[in-house]
């Protein structure tokens, strides 16, 4: 239970916005928590930034996304766990898969870091002013979240679903 609850999605391995992030966070007054909803990994293929987000995500609480999954257990040819769907750009899948290779070479040689965001959960409650929030790096089923992307929310199929999965996980907010 919390006063306030940030959570922040979409790191990508961006050392700067981690590091502005902390700095806004130690500010926040009163009972504050702060989650990263996975992919807080991606360009820093570099040893050292690698570290630097491990050390910075690793003081706070955590949820796995699918590349945090992919590179906690690397398979060769395996991608990025990012489960396209037919409207993304076969550029952009072979793009990720190059990238999500590279990461992988990055975490072998750090290879505490694998075990620690092998065991991450997929997904959080948290509760904040009463109210239950999940907190998921995708959707309420797959990490990949593309039943919560704009393109399946516009549909009536895709708002049925995710009134349904607000209603079997108990919670007033998803927070992907």
């Amino acid at each position: 239970c919390a006063e306030s609850l940030w959570i922040a999605g979409g790191l990508y391995g961006n050392t700067f916005a981690l590091q502005r992030l902390e700095e806004l966070f130690a500010a926040e007054p009163g009972n504050a928590r702060l989650v990263f909803n996975g992919d807080f990994h991606w360009f820093d293929v570099a040893d050292a930034p690698f570290a630097d987000i491990e050390r910075g995500v690793s003081r706070h609480a955590a949820t796995r996304g699918n590349v945090e999954t992919e590179i906690s257990r690397p398979q060769a040819g395996a991608g990025c766990g990012c489960g396209y769907p037919d409207w993304v750009d076969d550029d952009d899948v072979l793009r990720s898969n190059r990238i999500i290779e590279r990461l992988k070479e990055t975490a072998r040689r750090a290879p505490d870091a694998a075990a620690r965001l092998a065991a991450l959960p997929m997904y959080r409650i948290a509760e904040v002013g009463g109210q239950r929030v999940a907190i998921v790096h995708g959707d309420a089923d797959s990490l990949a979240g593309w039943g919560f992307s704009q393109e399946t929310l516009a549909t009536r199929e895709g708002r049925g679903a995710a009134a349904t999965a607000f209603r079997t996980a108990g919670v007033r907010v998803f927070a992907s």
